[in-house]
């Protein structure tokens, strides 16, 4: 599993855990152009670490915001094409878990409390 985590000074990064298929699909879109990685002193409960991290100023925070909408809806329109009546749950698993995954990364870019993001 390969992950993306969230940043608030002083605190414990949250941080969403995904498989390397759905980590590689959001490689290879803009979500991996939007920001640029920089070196950042950050205090994680009271210790300072230097990470690689994305300022969530309001332009990345926003850019992020469209990427994350538009491609739910896509996912979304994918899904309702794709299930038919009466699908198997592991077929729905299986089709669901990238809009779950979208949901979750949209949920934190939203949440102001979040200063920065990582992408590993």
């Amino acid at each position: 599993m390969l992950d993306i985590s969230f940043y608030t000074e002083g605190q414990e990064p949250h941080t969403i855990d995904m498989t390397a298929d759905f980590f590689e699909w959001l490689a290879h879109t803009n979500f991996s152009r939007i920001g640029k990685s920089q070196p950042t002193l950050i205090n994680i409960e009271e210790e300072k670490e230097e990470l690689l991290l994305i300022k969530l100023d309001p332009e990345n925070r926003q850019i992020l915001k469209y990427f994350l909408r538009d491609a739910i809806i896509l996912e979304s329109e994918k899904i309702l094409e794709t299930l038919g009546d009466d699908p198997s749950k592991e077929e729905y698993q299986k089709l669901t878990y990238p809009l779950k995954k979208l949901h979750e990364l949209r949920r934190c870019v939203e949440n102001e409390t979040y200063q920065y993001l990582q992408r590993a």
